[in-house]
């Protein structure tokens, strides 16, 4: 086995070349990872950098290890190796790992160096100004002890080492900064240019992805009238969830839409929630981050990330961005619902909220179309209140609203969910009844009439009872353009009140 030693300046100041010559974090840690092998002739190698929500060391780059061990291995700072190096921040040199770890007691380690043919072992310490990052593993398959020229190689190797990684790791997080306002700009560019909510939602939670972790999602938005949010998106492990509406309770979402403020919550979450005489709701989360969506100084929901797993994920750089795509998210969120708004408006009636006869007619053509196509009946009937104008007269044109309103309702409750109920004009309603038929049609007429006998509209105090006429007309028997199907209904609409003067 070729060794180095102190004095092999030109072999030491190669490998420093190696190890400076890339920015990026991850190739920083493979280069290193196989250079550390070189430098002592080793067998494999790893680095394992310290997680921040778990405090536990994990291997972030290999060279000649099992996947599994590398999946498999990790440590608590203050734990076993690794964890004892970086906490005493001193080099540890285990000639004999099998003993090592047998007076130790640790059979799970015993386990995973027997199965990968792992002899000794140094782990050296990685530390930056800014703290310790995690250590530096070299392993031997075969007996091997450590002369102290040995010893002061690996040691300047681990220090340059600690300088390339925490330039690297600090790098990166310049980068993720850059990277978060290029992406911030880009999803300002692609909500504005989105009308319709659900696009929108996606389009928040796409690309938030892409700059923060968001495993654990949701965009949630407020209903002050009735007191309620809606989770428009749930998230959980990545999985979507079951969305769905409650109640205002007292959690942390609830919170938000009070305080109108972020919230960051990086550890002991639970004791943070009694602090704040917020109710835990759902699975207990060991770092929660929410901000208010705010348009002006109106709540309109809350988007929420959170860690089950854990601590200290997010930091206020992840509030500032999330704050960001949350008022951009208000702007968009009004911008739809005015557009959802406008539409509405152009196809209903503003009285009652039913179709106009506008969009009755565009449902009617629609149905002439697919008729023929399918070779399909359908019918129509339209609806005249015979005792509105005496309500009117009586009571004013204000209770004569409200009475147009809930009869409205009432056709649309009396009704299957297949037909569409609109105002026709004046007092006059009409109803599509898709693949009915003309016996079909009468059964139905009959029903609605039935019903209207019985029932009580209850207005401003008042107790009032509606009559109606009702003019029926069936696709093809009596027309085969809607234009013929109308005139026929409306004919016998009238023919039906000739027949009750």
């Amino acid at each position: 086995m070729r060794r180095k030693t102190f004095s092999d300046i030109e072999f030491l100041s190669e490998i420093v070349e190696s190890i400076f010559s890339s920015v990026e974090l991850q190739r920083t840690l493979n280069i290193i990872v196989e250079k550390a092998a070189t430098v002592l002739g080793a067998d494999a190698s790893s680095i394992l950098l310290i997680e921040e929500g778990t405090r536990e060391l994990r291997i972030k780059a290999s060279h000649n290890l099992s996947p599994e061990y590398v999946e498999v291995l990790k440590a608590k700072v203050g734990g076993e190796l690794s964890g004892n190096v970086v906490a005493d921040r001193k080099p540890l040199y285990i000639p004999d790992a099998i003993k090592y770890f047998t007076e130790r007691k640790d059979k799970s380690s015993l386990r995973w160096i027997r199965k990968e043919g792992l002899v000794s072992i140094i782990s050296f310490p990685i530390s930056s100004n800014r703290g310790d990052i995690g250590t530096i593993n070299i392993y031997f398959r075969e007996p091997h002890s450590f002369t102290e020229e040995e010893k002061k190689v690996i040691s300047i190797f681990a220090g340059f080492s600690s300088i390339a990684i925490s330039n690297a790791y600090f790098s990166e997080v310049g980068m993720r900064k850059i990277r978060a306002l290029e992406a911030l700009n880009l999803i300002g560019q692609k909500i504005s240019s989105i009308s319709d909510f659900e696009s929108l939602v996606e389009v928040v939670y796409g690309e938030t992805s892409k700059i923060m972790k968001t495993e654990n999602f949701y965009l949630a938005l407020y209903n002050m009238n009735e007191n309620e949010v809606q989770f428009i998106i749930y998230v959980e492990e990545g999985k979507r969830k079951k969305t769905g509406k409650r109640k205002l309770q007292n959690g942390l979402t609830e919170y938000i839409i009070r305080t109108k403020n972020p919230l960051l919550l990086l550890n002991n979450v639970n004791e943070k929630l009694k602090e704040l005489e917020i109710n835990a709701i759902g699975r207990p989360a060991k770092c929660w981050l929410g901000v208010p969506i705010l348009y002006g100084t109106k709540v309109l929901g809350v988007i929420g990330v959170q860690d089950f797993e854990k601590e200290d994920v997010y930091d206020e750089d992840d509030v500032n961005v999330l704050f960001t795509v949350a008022s951009q998210t208000a702007v968009a969120i009004e911008k739809s619902r005015l557009y959802e708004e406008t539409l509405r408006m152009a196809v209903t009636d503003p009285m009652t909220g039913l179709y106009n006869i506008r969009q009755f007619y565009k449902v009617l053509k629609l149905e002439v179309e697919r008729s023929k196509r399918y070779n399909l009946s359908f019918s129509i009937l339209i609806i005249d209140i015979d005792n509105f104008k005496e309500c009117n007269d009586k009571y004013g044109h204000l209770l004569g609203d409200k009475l147009l309103k809930l009869y409205g309702q009432f056709l649309v409750n009396n009704s299957r969910k297949v037909d569409t109920v609109a105002r026709y004009g004046g007092d006059e309603f009409v109803i599509v009844l898709p693949q009915t038929d003309k016996s079909n049609a009468v059964h139905l007429s009959q029903r609605i009439s039935n019903k209207l006998k019985e029932y009580t509209f209850n207005v401003n105090t008042k107790k009032i009872f509606l009559t109606v006429t009702i003019g029926k007309a069936s696709f093809p028997q009596d027309g085969k353009t809607y234009v013929e199907v109308m005139r026929k209904a409306d004919k016998n609409l009238l023919k039906r009140k000739k027949e009750k003067e």
